[in-house]
């Protein structure tokens, strides 16, 4: 009793986690993405090391990949919708399925473990086919698979918008 899973495996090689997740999964190898701007060592404001309360405005301002493994996304949980970058989140999926389809387990993880992380694997199941449902039908199917999953307001509103273009992500 107590134990806590740290790293949830939501369908092959995919994971999902909180802060926590990040040490294990880099133990393990594992391909990250840390789909925060603060609170983590390998969030968005700890791997540039910026110290303002935005990032600088240059070619990192959205995300920032330090090598082939890893990926930090300058994404912060709010509950307006315009203000989660689709720049940050395509960067985000795009790293998923790079790092998917060489092989890899992929982390997708954020503070908390219930927001941002969750999120984009949800929406990346929704590009490669493993969420073919409406919104809130593939949303209870996810949160069988990911039980802390529980978006913010903007988050889950970005996602919900995208929605019906997901499965065309990558075909474009």
């Amino acid at each position: 009793m107590g134990y806590k899973e740290i790293l949830t495996e939501v369908i092959d090689r995919l994971f999902v986690g909180d802060k926590e997740a990040y040490p294990e999964a880099e133990r393990r190898n594992f391909s990250i993405l840390a789909a925060c701007k603060d609170g983590s060592p390998d969030c968005h404001r700890a791997v540039l090391g910026y110290e303002s309360l935005g990032a600088p405005q240059d070619k990192n301002y959205f995300f920032y990949r330090s090598d082939k493994k890893h990926m930090a996304l300058n994404l912060i949980d709010v509950d307006d919708p315009t203000m989660i970058p689709a720049e940050a989140v395509d960067a985000g999926l795009r790293f998923i399925k790079e790092r998917y389809d060489a092989g890899d387990n992929v982390l997708s993880h954020c503070i908390a473990g219930h927001t941002r992380g969750p999120t984009l694997m949800f929406m990346f199941l929704r590009t490669i086919g493993e969420m073919p449902d409406s919104f809130v039908t593939s949303e209870k199917k996810f949160r069988t698979l990911y039980p802390p999953y529980d978006p913010g307001i903007g988050v889950r509103a970005h996602a919900r918008e995208r929605w019906r273009t997901l499965p065309n992500f990558f075909k474009e």
